[in-house]
């Protein structure tokens, strides 16, 4: 994924999972999907599709309304548009605040 808006959907969603606390196997146990297609999605490898996104919300407890949202705007490269600070979105950190000491 080259697109800036696709990349930005992966990291936002792999702090998801970081922000809940879900390993690569708990999040495949929890959303039903292979971790290679989560680790491809995470990792910004491949642009997932909505229903990987939307497995990956669930199981994160994001808000699926606004992870839609965020998707259908990274599919139209509209990252302007995304819907900022909203409940459910992963929070703006950085991955070495979750990371323990």
């Amino acid at each position: 994924m080259t697109n800036t808006a696709r990349a930005k959907l992966a990291t936002d969603l792999d702090e998801l999972r970081l922000l809940a606390g879900l390993s690569y196997r708990e999040l495949a146990r929890r959303s039903g999907c292979a971790r290679s297609t989560l680790h491809d999605a995470l990792t910004g490898r491949r642009f997932p599709r909505l229903e990987t996104v939307l497995a990956i919300v669930q199981a994160g407890g994001g808000n699926v309304a606004n992870w839609r949202e965020r998707w259908t705007c990274a599919v139209r490269q509209r990252p302007d548009e995304y819907p900022l600070h909203a409940p459910g979105t992963a929070a703006r950190m950085s991955r070495q605040s979750t990371s323990p000491s």
